[in-house]
């Protein structure tokens, strides 16, 4: 059996000391200015951790990141990220300062420096509800925002005979992941890939199984040509890369890394953070994907703040705790009910069947659609805001840029 190096792994200190680097990303340490998405305006330097919500270059939590020149790297393990950004993907940024909107339309901006990024499950379909479809013995459940892209457009379009990369965020009380974004194909990936907490873990027999209790049916095995952390067991967070077939059988178990530690962020910056909350001791003691939270002087609203609820935070880090200055509870109707925001020029256009082309997607508007200052047409530059609508892309409202 071939343990991964011990710089490969993270210590109980080394995970706290991520988990707080975390937190960073969600806290605004703040340096003055005005509070814009969360984050303030000035100050040292932005962390963001979140959804793509838009292009034009990118946009998280309400921050227009420019990302011409950034790092893009895997979260799974640091490598070089092989793939373009698109909206859904679920991405943590350190970045510059925050510079406010110049307009009570624009939006808020900074320079992205370093992004990681990365999927967390891959893997052939096995059967699709309502809104959920199953893979690998575990359940993705969708949203109405929830990103397909590929061969299938929507979740009534998916099927068994698929394969999907899902991007979101796994509830680590109950196993299931909340999709944000699902890349179909018909061809089988070169690998499988799952992540959550372990259970059934079995040293002697070399198999463990993912998921809350019995949620997950399937066992996953090692063996000897498996990296696998030094030490890990029952109650661990993982990510799992395993052979494309049945039986399940891990080629790599990675214990979960601090994007922070992981970017070199460091603490002082602004940040925010979304996610759910993963353990629940006390509201001055829990974490959210990890990272460790001191809520007691914050002001928090939505709802009550408990294990397995979804969080935004905002703050700053002491001590390698995020000290949340406010919390917000969204439902999942809240997280759903939001719009993409995108920049670029007008191609393609279609003004007969109402439709246009923005950064490689395709943009159907109606009667209903608000357009202001602009007059359609090719190379034009427009800002839009857009909801997902039967599998297409719908644009609600159509401005000229900033």
């Amino acid at each position: 059996m071939r343990s991964i190096p011990p710089n490969a792994t993270l210590t109980r200190r080394t995970i706290l000391l991520g988990m707080v680097g975390s937190v960073a990303q969600l806290t605004g340490c703040g340096g003055g200015g005005s509070d814009v998405a969360g984050l303030s305006s000035g100050g040292t330097g932005s962390f963001t951790s979140g959804t793509i919500s838009g292009l034009g270059s990118i946009i998280v939590n309400g921050i227009r990141y420019n990302d011409d020149s950034a790092s893009l790297i895997s979260r799974d393990d640091g490598s070089a990220f092989g793939d373009t950004l698109k909206v859904g993907m679920v991405v943590s940024i350190e970045g510059s300062p925050v510079t406010a909107a110049a307009t009570t339309t624009g939006i808020a901006t900074a320079t992205a420096y370093r992004i990681s990024c990365g999927s967390e499950w891959e893997g052939p379909v096995s059967s699709v509800g309502t809104t959920s479809f199953d893979m690998l013995g575990l359940t993705v459940d969708v949203l109405a925002t929830t990103v397909f892209e590929g061969a299938a457009t929507q979740l009534t379009g998916l099927t068994s005979l698929h394969f999907v990369e899902v991007h979101g965020y796994v509830d680590q009380t109950t196993g299931r992941l909340q999709a944000s974004r699902v890349e179909v194909s018909t061809t089988a990936p070169t690998h499988y890939k799952l992540s959550g907490v372990v259970n059934s873990f079995d040293a002697g027999n070399r198999t463990f199984k993912l998921g809350a209790g019995t949620q997950f049916s399937n066992q996953i095995s090692w063996d000897n040509s498996t990296l696998i952390p030094t030490t890990w067991s029952d109650g661990v967070f993982v990510r799992v890369k395993m052979a494309a077939a049945t039986p399940l059988r891990a080629t790599q178990i990675r214990l979960l890394t601090s994007p922070l530690t992981q970017l070199s962020a460091e603490d002082d910056r602004d940040a925010e953070i979304h996610g759910f909350v993963s353990t629940f001791v006390s509201i001055a003691n829990f974490t959210v994907n990890g990272i460790p939270v001191d809520a007691s002087t914050a002001r928090i609203s939505g709802g009550t703040v408990a294990l397995g609820v979804r969080v935004e935070i905002h703050g700053s880090i002491s001590n390698g705790v995020l000290m949340a200055t406010k919390v917000e509870t969204p439902s999942n109707t809240d997280v759903a009910t939001r719009k993409f925001e995108f920049h670029g020029t007008v191609s393609a256009l279609n003004a007969t069947a109402q439709r246009f082309v923005l950064h490689g997607l395709t943009f159907k508007y109606d009667t209903a659609t608000s357009i202001q200052g602009v007059v359609m047409a090719d190379g034009v530059r427009i800002e839009i805001k857009a909801t997902r609508s039967s599998g297409a892309w719908l644009a609600t409202e159509i401005r000229a840029d900033d």
